[in-house]
C-alpha cells in the first residue's frame, strides 16, 4: 500500500537594502539569531514514532486494518490502544496477573497475553467507530471521515481557539482540545446525528433520536456484519511499540 505523504517546506530570501555587506561580526549575530528561531521550530514537527530500537515507526496514516475498506490509521488505532492499557491492566490483575511483572504485556495463560487482549479491545472498539462513521458518510451527514482530515480539523478549531482568546473573545470548552477530547466530541456529536437519521429512516418523524436500544442493536449488528482486513506487518510491529 503507498501511503500519500505531503513534504512541507518554506524558504524565505531576504534581500538587504543597503548595497553594503555585512561586516564578519554582524553577519555571525544574524546566523545566530535565524539559527535560534528555525531550531525550534524545526524540533517542534511531530514526526513518526520512535520505535523501541531508535528507529522511526510506521507513518501516522499507515493503515492498521480496514473495515468495510476504510482504513484505521496507525495513529488512531496506537492512541485508543494507550487509552486501553489501563482497562486491560485491571482486568488481568483480576485474574491473578501481575503487572508489575517483567515481560507482563507478552506473558500469560495459554497463548493469549495481555497484549493480545489489548489488540482486540482497541480493533473491536475501532470497528465499533468505523461502523458509525461510513454510516454517516453515506447518509451525508458527515464528510471525510480519514484520521488525516480529523487531525486537520483539529488544528483547525484550537488555531480558531487561540485566535479568539488572543482578541479577547469568548471560548466555550476547554482553551485547546486535546486529541483525546476531541476524538471523543466529535464522535458524539456523529452518534447523534447518525441517531437522529436513523429514527427518520425508520419512519420517526419527530425528529427524536433513535433510542439506545435500538441503537446499540444496530450497532451491534454492524460491527459483527462488518469486514476487516488486517496489516498484520504493521499490527504486529506496534504490539512490540506498546510493551514497556
Amino acid at each position: 500500500m503507498t501511503v500519500d505523504k505531503t513534504a512541507r517546506g518554506e524558504s524565505r530570501k531576504r534581500r538587504l537594502r543597503s548595497g553594503r555587506r555585512l561586516r564578519p561580526l554582524a553577519a555571525l549575530q544574524l546566523l545566530l539569531v535565524l539559527l535560534a528561531l528555525l531550531v525550534p521550530a524545526a524540533c517542534s514537527r511531530a514526526g513518526p514514532p520512535a520505535e523501541p530500537g531508535g528507529g522511526v515507526g510506521p507513518d501516522l496514516f499507515t493503515a492498521v486494518a480496514w473495515v468495510n475498506g476504510e482504513p484505521v490509521a496507525y495513529g488512531e488505532f496506537r492512541t485508543r490502544m494507550l487509552e486501553l492499557r489501563g482497562e486491560v491492566i485491571a482486568e488481568t490483575a483480576k485474574g491473578g496477573a501481575d503487572p508489575a511483572a517483567k515481560g507482563f504485556w507478552t506473558s500469560g495463560a495459554g497463548d493469549r497475553t495481555p497484549l493480545d487482549l489489548l489488540k482486540e479491545k482497541t480493533m473491536n472498539l475501532l470497528v465499533r467507530v468505523k461502523v458509525q462513521q461510513i454510516a454517516a458518510k453515506e447518509a451525508g451527514i458527515a464528510g471525510d471521515i480519514g484520521y488525516k482530515a480529523f487531525l486537520i480539523q483539529l488544528d483547525a478549531e484550537n488555531r480558531t481557539r487561540s485566535s479568539r482568546l488572543r482578541l479577547g473573545e469568548p471560548v466555550y470548552g476547554p482553551e485547546q482540545y486535546s486529541e483525546k477530547a476531541y476524538y471523543r466530541y466529535t464522535l458524539a456529536n456523529l452518534e447523534l446525528a447518525l441517531r437522529k437519521w436513523l429514527a427518520k429512516e425508520d419512519g420517526d418523524r419527530s425528529g427524536k433520536p433513535l433510542d439506545d436500544e435500538r441503537y446499540e442493536a444496530w450497532l451491534n449488528r454492524e460491527a459483527a456484519n462488518a469486514e476487516i482486513r488486517v496489516n498484520s506487518s504493521v499490527y504486529d510491529k506496534l504490539s512490540v511499540e506498546i510493551a514497556p
